[in-house]
């Protein structure tokens, strides 16, 4: 690891526990860690807000010091470190994006979170920003491979949970997890999305661990989730070819009721091509009529 001697605006201070990583993107396809550092400073920010920065060429530059409490995630700054990635992993409107990730910048990342597990033994928990509770933010971005980088750095690892939820826990996370139940069909009749982990929730968890081959435990762990979103995944993409074959039927009624209304409006314009043919002898017959009714009454 790099260090990027930045000069911060300040006293820095130090973190007294380390639970924890959150993962970031820079929001920018391109950006040296001077310029990350100058961004936050005009923040008003004591300088460059995360402790580690991951470039896409596998560079890796400390910026706040990891032992520093840092200023990239509000609510968990005093209990972790900061890990952010060179680059725009969200779409965006208003300038270029990332669609993936190099796979050196990848690479480098796995090992930055391996690393800091090793060096903080007490990291039991690792999480995108916007998984932070009370973070309103799409970073680090939807193009950002979040669950393969932990998965990769925490497969022979000793940590204890990555993201876990379990029975007693409260707050939006556990909301999330009871609309994504209920969307994959898992109802919870009883108390609904009410953001408590109780054991309607539980029960619905084990439920889906069970279909999905997954010890029922009740813990809503990395493998939970993925297993969750590729579930819903594969209804999103049912339910995208039920719309298709819709949109099918529909068009074949709409060309049918095209040829039908075009047949009828055919019939219609004889019918009245035929009462305007009458109408016009009725017409001639009575015109002749009083013409003979006028020659005899001569």
């Amino acid at each position: 690891m790099k260090s990027a001697d930045l000069k911060f605006n300040g006293q820095l201070k130090p973190r007294t526990v380390t639970n924890g990583i959150v993962l970031h993107h820079a929001a920018a396809q391109r950006a040296t860690p001077q310029q990350i550092h100058e961004w936050h400073l005009q923040r008003g920010w004591l300088g460059a807000g995360y402790n580690v920065y991951v470039r896409k060429d596998g560079s890796v530059w400390e910026l706040r010091p990891l032992w520093a409490v840092g200023a990239h995630a509000e609510g968990v700054n005093f209990e972790s470190i900061g890990v952010c990635a060179e680059g725009m992993y969200h779409p965006s409107d208003s300038q270029l994006y990332d669609r993936e990730m190099p796979q050196k910048q990848f690479d480098a990342l796995v090992k930055v979170v391996k690393d800091l597990m090793e060096e903080y033994p007490s990291i039991k928990w690792i999480k995108g920003h916007n998984q932070v509770e009370g973070a309103a933010t799409a970073c680090p971005g939807s193009f950002f491979p979040l669950q393969e980088i932990v998965m990769s750095a925490t497969n022979n690892s000793n940590i204890e949970e990555v993201d876990v939820m379990k029975k007693g826990d409260r707050g939006p996370a556990v909301e999330r997890l009871q609309r994504l139940l209920i969307e994959l069909g898992y109802q919870l009749p009883k108390y609904g999305v009410d953001g408590v982990f109780g054991a309607e929730t539980e029960a619905a968890v084990n439920a889906f661990k069970k279909s999905a081959g997954l010890p029922q435990n009740g813990i809503v762990d990395v493998t939970t989730v993925i297993a969750m979103a590729e579930k819903l995944l594969q209804s999103k993409k049912s339910l995208e070819q039920e719309n298709a074959d819709l949109q099918s039927k529909i068009q074949s009624l709409e060309k049918e009721l095209k040829k039908t209304l075009e047949s009828t409006n055919a019939a219609l314009e004889r019918c009245r091509k035929e009462c305007d043919e009458r109408n016009k002898k009725f017409v001639e017959f009575f015109r002749l009529l009083n013409q003979l009714m006028k020659e005899v009454g001569e």
